[in-house]
C-alpha cells in the first residue's frame, strides 16, 4: 500500500463531515439564485486538478424549483494566465475557470457574493468573452465520416 498524503487525507475528511452538514442539515435560504450573477459555494475535496474548496461560482443556469445549479467555479485571485479557457472578470478580481464547467446542488451555494449591499454581477463583456469561450469549449466536434457510416448501421 502506498503511504497516505496525510495532510489531503484531513482535507478529504473536513469535506466529508460540511458535506454530511449541507445534506442533513440543510440551511434555510434568504436569497435568491440569479444567472449571471456570483455566489459562494462549497465545491468538495476533489480528484486531481478539479476545483474544490469553498469558492466563488457564477451562476450559469436556474430553473425555478431546480434542486441544482449549473456554474462555474472563480479563482480568488486573477490569473492573468492568457489561457483561452480562462476569462479574467473585468470588475472583479477573479478569473472563470470556463473548463471547469459543473452542475452542483443548491445545498452548496452558501451565500451571495456582495458588493455594497447588491448581489455581484458580471458585465456584458465579461459575458461576451465567458458565453464565446462556454461555446467553444463545450460544442461537441463533428463525427469523422467512417464513424458516422459505423453508427448507423448499427
Amino acid at each position: 500500500m502506498k503511504n497516505i498524503p496525510y495532510d489531503d487525507l484531513e482535507m478529504f475528511m473536513d469535506w466529508t463531515k460540511t458535506k454530511s452538514e449541507l445534506k442533513f442539515n440543510p440551511q434555510s435560504r434568504t436569497f435568491p439564485i440569479i444567472p449571471n450573477c456570483i455566489y459562494w459555494a462549497y465545491m468538495g475535496c476533489n480528484i486531481g486538478s478539479e476545483e474544490g474548496k469553498h469558492r466563488p461560482v457564477l451562476i450559469t443556469r436556474t430553473y425555478p424549483n431546480s434542486p441544482t445549479v449549473t456554474v462555474l467555479p472563480l479563482t480568488t485571485q486573477r490569473l492573468n494566465d492568457g489561457k483561452q479557457y480562462h476569462v479574467d472578470l473585468e470588475k472583479q478580481n477573479s478569473t472563470v475557470l470556463v473548463e471547469q464547467l459543473r452542475v452542483i446542488d443548491i445545498l452548496r451555494i452558501d451565500k451571495p457574493m456582495r458588493k455594497n449591499g447588491l448581489i455581484v454581477s458580471i458585465t456584458e463583456k465579461d459575458w461576451k468573452a465567458i458565453d464565446y469561450q462556454v461555446r467553444r469549449e463545450y460544442l461537441l466536434t463533428p463525427l469523422p465520416k467512417n464513424q458516422q457510416n459505423n453508427t448507423e448501421s448499427k
